[in-house]
């Protein structure tokens, strides 16, 4: 008898293709500073062996994990999504939501307030001068 491989899927797994694919852009940034770019010749790749592991080694890994995500999905249940019902909502309740509009004051009424208060303010300390003297 043939025994079934169990596929084992970790919980996170998309937190491990996004984290890979992150590692893979930086290494390649290495791999960009590196002697064989600079130098533009393949005769370099062993200055550059490091870069070159590291990407080859997140390269796999992520090439794995997007493998093991797809899997996960194709194997899941389609998730249904169920409309919900729109409320109705009644034109007092719109009324009462809107904000209510402004009238901009004009320039007349602007100098007219102004010299309104400074007519009080002159007023009030009219009447402070005479309470200390």
């Amino acid at each position: 008898m043939a025994k079934t491989a169990e596929l084992k899927i970790p919980a996170d797994i998309e937190f491990r293709v996004i984290g890979n694919a992150f590692g893979l852009l930086i290494a390649s940034a290495g791999l960009l500073a590196g002697s064989m770019v600079r130098e533009r010749s393949f005769d370099y790749w062993l200055d550059d062996i490091v870069p070159l592991v590291i990407v080859l080694w997140l390269l796999f890994r992520l090439f794995r994990n997007l493998l093991s995500t797809v899997t996960l999905y194709r194997d899941a249940p389609p998730i249904h999504r169920t409309r919900s019902a729109a409320t109705a909502i009644s034109p007092e309740q719109v009324i009462m939501g809107q904000i209510p509009a402004r009238t901009v004051p004009t320039p007349e009424q602007v100098v007219e307030e102004v010299a309104r208060r400074i007519d009080a303010k002159k007023a009030e300390s009219e009447k402070k001068n005479k309470f200390m003297n």
